[in-house]
């Protein structure tokens, strides 16, 4: 399993950014409630559910509740399944989402790939599935770029790499690297309201 690697960061950034992670993912992360959360939105037992994702769940454990983790993971397992190193191919997106986005924007991505999953649900084939994952994964990029916020291009180098900004990726890097813009909030999800553990999406 690949280990995860943590951007370089001094003390006091990593306990900042620890202390803004806790305000946008509150809920039970722990691996009992991913093993129940998998459970009934794959239909399986949950050891044959967990088995789908363990490779990619020590990525979200303990740090993006299961509600929402249970169906990111669904959501990269299906993405990266074309891939010929798969596992590798869903390391490398989640990885960059929750190391180089702020939490804001890695909210905003990780609560787009479980609309995916939703979205999905009566797809008929493999490949639809990972269409309709595909189809909200670069709208919420395109509209993430035109902020530009910080971790933007990464996320866009490992989304080409699995074929989903094909046609897109260009003119999203041209607005990442063009006239400086401000790095705010912009184009983010708001943090949950306190008792729905959901965000209020700006769409």
């Amino acid at each position: 399993m690949p280990r995860i690697l943590r951007r370089p960061r001094s003390p006091t950034e990593r306990h900042q950014r620890a202390a803004e992670w806790a305000r946008w993912f509150t809920g039970d992360s722990s691996i009992a409630a991913y093993r129940r959360e998998l459970a009934q939105l794959t239909g399986l037992g949950a050891d044959l559910a967990w088995e789908l994702v363990s490779d990619l769940a020590p990525l979200l454990l303990e740090r993006v509740p299961a509600k929402l983790g249970a169906q990111v993971l669904l959501a990269t397992v299906t993405l990266a399944a074309a891939q010929p190193k798969p596992r590798e191919a869903g390391w490398a997106l989640l990885a960059t989402v929750t190391e180089e986005l702020t939490p804001a924007h890695a909210r905003t991505v990780l609560e787009t790939l479980a609309l995916g999953w939703q979205a999905s649900s009566t797809a008929l084939t493999s490949t639809q599935r990972r269409q309709a994952i595909e189809r909200e994964l670069r709208r919420v990029i395109r509209r993430l770029a035109a902020s530009g916020p910080a971790g933007l291009d990464a996320l866009v180098a490992v989304v080409a790499v699995l074929g989903i900004s094909e046609g897109d990726d260009s003119a999203i890097l041209e607005s990442i690297e063009g006239p400086h813009r401000e790095q705010g909030q912009e184009g983010a999800a708001q943090p949950p309201q306190p008792g729905t553990g959901k965000a209020e999406d700006e769409r």
